[in-house]
């Protein structure tokens, strides 16, 4: 009987020993388990920001740094006679994705929506001018005899909507290229002609012009470390046709990540 007793004891010593063995274990691997957990390809979803894109603790890829400051040399492409952008005065300044959405692609990529302000000034500094007449054409002429050209322009002021596909290259999170889609809107539009006679500086100015508020172009980036350089096309011809002549533009520009 004692011998009996003596054995039930030692099994139900080895029993909880095994017990808490196994539960010691088990924690072990739920601890490994957690610790070496793969984390998820992506957050999935739209992520909507302001000025500044998704916080670092985001598990898939960002550029971080959305807000940019660019400026670009414009060029004109199909140019009426007589139009003649001067690439190295007419520029372009933006401030870009100040509101932007943003989902992932794949592990390292997004599609990237954003808004931004831009401002343009096509110049021509040869011996032609934009002028407006009274029944609100503009037509290139040449200036009055005997003037001393200094510039004639047009400035635009609006918003820009890129839709963009942007691709991370190498291991850093701020080295990507970008391509896609802009919109462009442009409320505003002036002209300003300025040269000097005998009589001093001259100035022709008028607000009230035909232009094309909406137009679409294309864009491409590549940036490193917050720098980067970019290019823009415009198919899209600046003025309203039926009362200016036709050129569209080009912008090739740099690109600083705020």
């Amino acid at each position: 009987m004692k011998r009996f007793a003596l054995f039930l004891l030692l099994t139900s010593i080895a029993t909880a020993n095994i017990n808490a063995q196994d539960t010691d274990s088990i924690t072990a691997i739920d601890k490994i388990a957690q610790e070496h957990q793969l984390p998820d390809e992506h957050p999935g979803g739209w992520n909507f920001d302001v000025i500044f894109s998704p916080k670092k603790e985001s598990k898939h890829w960002y550029p971080r740094q959305v807000l940019n400051f660019s400026v670009g040399f414009i060029g004109g492409v199909n140019q009426a006679e007589g139009v003649r952008l001067n690439m190295g005065q007419s520029i372009e300044l933006e401030l870009g994705n100040i509101l932007t959405a943003q989902t992932p692609v794949g592990r390292n990529g997004i599609v990237l929506a954003g808004l931004g302000i831009g401002w343009r000034n096509y110049r021509m500094t040869n011996r032609q001018m934009f002028a407006k007449h009274d029944d609100g054409s503009i037509s290139v002429e040449p200036y009055p005899e005997g003037a001393d050209p200094k510039f004639s322009r047009i400035k635009t002021f609006g918003f820009i909507l890129p839709l963009k596909y942007c691709h991370k290259v190498g291991r850093g999170r701020r080295t990507f290229f970008a391509v896609g889609p802009e919109l462009y809107y442009m409320p505003h539009a002036s002209l300003k002609t300025r040269y000097r006679t005998e009589e001093g500086n001259q100035f022709l100015k008028d607000n009230k012009l035909h232009f094309n508020k909406f137009s679409v172009g294309i864009g491409a980036e590549f940036c490193v470390q917050g720098l980067g350089v970019y290019y823009k096309y415009n198919p899209f011809n600046l003025l309203d046709t039926d009362y200016g002549p036709k050129f569209s533009t080009m912008t090739v520009g740099l690109k600083v990540a705020l």
